[in-house]
């Protein structure tokens, strides 16, 4: 059954996103990053090798390791949904995925998106319900800490 997983969240993107990257990668799940662009790609991928001491997380993107070599990653970064390591889970920033092909051969998709675009995510919502994706959840964040939401 596949699931979508959506985070309204009012702090950055990326320290969300670094904290739910690791979360997958603890539960054995391979994550295609996607970024709105290359600039993205850099700045994300940093950003996740610099998060935690603690953690390290076998990731790349096709200007840091050979394509040939991305299954060696456990969370590949790029601009596009591609399959070079893998993944079983597609997590973004509130991007409008309607458009892309492959979607549907995602078992998670994980929506980090700012929580005064909900309206947005709620679009988004009603897409991956019609691709198949069965069961959705949010977490919506408020003052430091996260409560249940819903998107209907």
């Amino acid at each position: 059954m596949s699931s979508a997983v959506f985070y309204g969240i009012t702090s950055e993107f990326w320290q969300v996103a670094c904290k739910v990257t690791e979360k997958m990668y603890d539960l054995g799940e391979r994550t295609l990053f996607l970024c709105d662009d290359d600039s993205d790609v850099i700045f994300c991928h940093s950003k996740l090798w610099t998060f935690s001491k603690l953690a390290f997380i076998p990731s790349g993107s096709k200007s840091t390791v050979l394509v040939d070599d991305a299954k060696f990653c456990s969370v590949w970064f790029s601009t596009k949904v591609e399959f070079c390591n893998a993944p079983t889970c597609l997590l973004h920033n509130g991007l409008d995925v309607s458009r892309l092909d492959g979607i549907d051969k995602f078992d998670k998709v994980v929506d980090i998106f700012d929580i005064g675009l909900i309206e947005a995510a709620r679009t988004r919502a009603g897409f991956y319900a019609e691709s198949s994706f069965e069961n959705s959840k949010m977490w919506l964040q408020e003052d430091g800490s996260w409560r249940s939401g819903s998107l209907v």
